[in-house]
C-alpha cells in the first residue's frame, strides 16, 4: 500500500467517524426529545388516572344513591298505606249525619303521592347523571388508552435510538482501528 493510498483510505475513514458521531449527536437529540415527550405523556396519564378515579367515586356514590332508591320507595308505600288506614280509621270514629268527617287521605295522602312524584323526578336527573358520569369515564379510559399506548411507542422509539447509538459507536470504532492501521503505512513512509 501506497503512502498515498493509505493517506486517502485515512481520510475516508476519518469521514465516515465524524458522520458517525453526527449520527450518534442526532440519535442522542432524538432520545433526548423523546424522553421529554415521554415525561409529558406519562404526567398526563397521571392526571387522566387522577381523573378516571375521581369520576368513578362520584359514580359509585351516585350508584350507592339508586341503590337506596328502593327503600325510599317503600318507605313512602308503607307511609301512603299507613295514611289510608288512619284516614278510614278517623272516618269511622268521627261519625255523625250532620258532621263531614276530615278526610286524612286527601289532606295528606295527595303530599305522599307528590312526594313519591318529586322522588321519581329526583331518581330520573341522578339516572342521568349517572350515565353522563359513565360517559366521562370511557371516554377519559379511552384517552388514557391513547397517552400509554404513544408511551409504548416512545418506549420502543427510545430502545431503537439507542440500538443505533450502539451501531454507530461499534462503526466509530472500527473507524479509529483502521485510521490506526492507515496511520502506520503514513507514517512508516516518512
Amino acid at each position: 500500500m501506497t503512502v498515498e493510498e493509505a493517506t486517502q483510505l485515512y481520510n475516508q475513514e476519518q469521514r465516515k467517524y465524524g458522520e458517525y458521531c453526527g449520527y450518534i449527536r442526532s440519535y442522542e437529540g432524538k432520545i433526548a426529545q423523546y424522553r421529554s415527550e415521554r415525561q409529558n405523556k406519562n404526567v398526563a396519564a397521571d392526571g387522566k388516572r387522577e381523573e378516571i378515579r375521581k369520576n368513578q367515586d362520584l359514580f359509585d356514590a351516585i350508584n350507592n344513591t339508586t341503590t337506596s332508591r328502593d327503600g325510599l320507595f317503600s318507605h313512602l308505600t308503607k307511609i301512603n298505606g299507613k295514611v289510608e288506614e288512619a284516614a278510614a280509621n278517623f272516618k269511622n270514629m268521627v261519625s255523625s249525619d250532620t258532621i263531614n268527617a276530615f278526610d286524612l287521605n286527601n289532606k295528606f295522602g295527595e303530599n305522599a303521592t307528590s312526594a313519591n312524584s318529586e322522588l321519581n323526578g329526583v331518581f330520573d336527573l341522578i339516572s342521568g347523571g349517572k350515565s353522563t358520569i359513565s360517559g366521562i369515564i370511557d371516554g377519559l379510559t379511552q384517552e388514557l388508552h391513547t397517552l400509554n399506548s404513544r408511551i409504548d411507542e416512545l418506549d420502543s422509539e427510545i430502545s431503537k435510538a439507542q440500538a443505533m447509538i450502539s451501531q454507530y459507536e461499534s462503526a466509530k470504532q472500527g473507524c479509529l482501528v483502521n485510521m490506526a492501521y492507515y496511520k502506520k503505512f503514513m507514517t512508516a513512509a516518512e
